[in-house]
């Protein structure tokens, strides 16, 4: 049993807090100081249950954020080397990181042009893209898409978790109702001064990467399933999971693909 990332270097920790409220967050946030707890009862399930083993594996952490994801990674672990765009992220994603003893785990590197990244094809065993992909530009996704792709190794998985899905009337990180369908073009006449949020389609998600193949559909969403129940999610919500995916497979769609927020794994073929 691998044990929990814990604190363990009070000086990065000040730090950690300092930078983060330097940037207008509160350390305590569920989604600052405490993402690490949550993204260890919900990520790491999905990538325990999708891998035989993850030790020594090598990934990239598409969109690092605050560094959760990676430190969970790295826990288990992976040696992750993680990108973000906004650079003030990547400095605290690397104080968080050091705060609990993960730096030497850990590459953080600030990207600026996720069209063309620094890796060599087939670097990496697997990706993760967790609530990321919706911020891409819809101009230059398939472009990222394919990027990521170039530097998956044959076989890889690219885990997507926690992206707004479009298909749905509302926007899951704003809030808002029916802006997923609304045209991006109408936004200077309906939202003056907005900054709006949408999210991706799923078939651009199964599609736009390549040549992969659905993991979840291939498993009959046995992997998907038994993350969520790991998570804690209650029975009935599980069941209703369930019969969803069996309905669901029929027409070779699985169920992470149509819920608010998107989560599915691919195998790179």
């Amino acid at each position: 049993m691998i044990a929990k990332p814990q604190i363990v270097d009070q000086q990065a920790h000040n730090a950690f807090c300092t930078f983060a409220l330097s940037m207008g967050l509160h350390p305590d946030d569920l989604w600052v100081g405490c993402y690490v707890d949550y993204e260890w009862e919900h990520s790491r399930y999905v990538f325990e249950h999708a891998c035989h083993s993850l030790k020594g594996r090598h990934a990239l952490e598409f969109g690092c954020n605050y560094g959760a994801t990676a430190i969970v990674l790295a826990t288990l672990g992976v040696t992750v080397t993680a990108i973000d765009i906004n650079e003030q992220y990547v400095e605290l994603a690397k104080l968080n990181a050091a705060r609990y003893g993960l730096s030497e785990n850990i590459t953080f590197l600030h990207i600026t042009n996720t069209t063309r990244l620094p890796f060599e094809a087939a670097q990496f065993h697997f990706v993760s893209c967790n609530s990321v992909l919706e911020y891409v530009p819809a101009n230059i996704l398939k472009k990222v898409q394919r990027e990521i792709d170039r530097v998956l190794a044959k076989n890889g998985l690219i885990f997507i978790a926690g992206t707004s899905n479009r298909i749905w009337p509302k926007e899951v990180h704003s809030g808002k109702w029916w802006v997923n369908y609304l045209s991006p073009r109408l936004d200077h006449i309906l939202f003056t001064g907005q900054s709006l949020e949408r999210g991706v389609f799923p078939w651009q998600i199964l599609h736009d990467f390549g040549d992969y193949q659905n993991a979840d559909l291939t498993s009959n969403g046995k992997a998907y399933l038994a993350a969520k129940a790991s998570m804690g999610i209650t029975q009935n919500r599980l069941q209703i999971l369930r019969v969803a995916n069996r309905l669901l497979g029929l027409f070779g769609i699985t169920v992470g693909l149509v819920t608010p927020s998107i989560s599915v794994t691919l195998r790179k073929v």
